[in-house]
């Protein structure tokens, strides 16, 4: 009797690794990285997008989804090199994107493809790993069902603040309607502080 349940236990695991394996599945994604002047807060000015969106687009996966993405850099002075923070890279430590640790740069013009599989649930946040490009707007990120949310309280009171890539900053504080123009589109007054 002892040798039918570890038979059958062993079948029944065997079955639940299989159903896993073939529900797993290649996220894919094309990135052009290059400059734009935006107004995400009202205040324009130069930013690194991905396809035009800064910040760049949301990767959505599921636990054991492999994901691959083909970064060419449109950028003509700079090298770049994508960190995926929170993505243990386990198998694949040469995509962790650090540059001059894990990884060569992404030299200008150049395409670069990275690939690795998501191990657990959560949101985690890619950004550049060079410079101040994640400062300049080269950031978005990972979301992969499976966790609760949480919230969180603020300390202290920004200035400037987006949300989904878009807020409002006090156009009255700077002196040209051009450089700040809070009528602007790409600006949300949903979001002013």
């Amino acid at each position: 009797m002892g040798v039918m349940r570890f038979l059958a236990l062993f079948i029944l695991l065997f079955s639940v690794l299989i159903f896993q394996a073939a529900e797993a599945r290649i996220r894919r994604y094309k990135w052009e990285v290059k400059y734009e002047y935006k107004s995400p807060d009202c205040f324009q000015k130069m930013v690194i997008t991905i396809n035009g969106q800064s910040p760049g687009p949301t990767i959505l996966a599921e636990e054991g989804d492999t994901v691959i993405v083909e970064l060419t850099n449109g950028l003509l002075t700079e090298n770049v090199a994508i960190h995926w923070h929170g993505i243990r890279q386990i198998g694949t430590p040469w995509f962790d994107g650090t540059e001059g640790v894990t990884q060569c740069p992404i030299l200008p013009g150049e395409t670069f493809t990275y690939e690795y599989k998501v191990d657990r649930p959560g949101t985690y946040l890619y950004h550049a790993h060079y410079g101040m490009q994640r400062e300049a707007g080269l950031y978005g990120s990972i979301r992969v069902p499976g966790l609760v949310l949480h919230t969180f309280d603020w300390i202290g009171e920004p200035q400037s603040l987006l949300i989904q890539g878009k807020g409002r900053y006090n156009c009255s504080l700077v002196s040209s309607p051009y450089v700040c123009n809070a009528t602007s589109p790409q600006c949300s007054p949903m979001y002013s502080l």
